[in-house]
């Protein structure tokens, strides 16, 4: 489960920040909320640093603490992951989580 959830992060951290921007704190705080797991500070940083390398976000400096906020390219993959993949994962998502009676091949 925790490998689930880790994968999920960067497609949490997209969507966290389409409407607000956010400091890491209140990302972990979101993260935690949503998955029931806190991730690794370091963890958390690492991801953000990566996406922000990869033009997903652009942090800045306000009041002593790092904001990030979603670049257009990070819209554009959470859009493309929601139009192309978002019904799909839907399904299978659903298949995984509700219990279903033996199948027979």
């Amino acid at each position: 489960m925790t490998s689930f959830v880790r994968g999920s992060y960067r497609l949490l951290i997209l969507a966290l920040l389409e409407s607000s921007v956010m400091h890491g704190y209140q990302i972990l705080k979101h993260l935690e909320g949503l998955t029931g797991q806190r991730p690794k500070i370091s963890t958390l940083y690492s991801i953000l640093k990566d996406m922000e390398r990869s033009g997903l976000l652009r942090s800045r400096v306000e009041d002593a603490r790092r904001i990030y906020q979603l670049t257009e390219k990070g819209r554009q993959v959470l859009y493309e992951f929601r139009s192309r993949l978002g019904d799909g994962a839907l399904r299978i998502l659903e298949f995984i989580v509700r219990p279903r009676a033996a199948v027979d091949h």
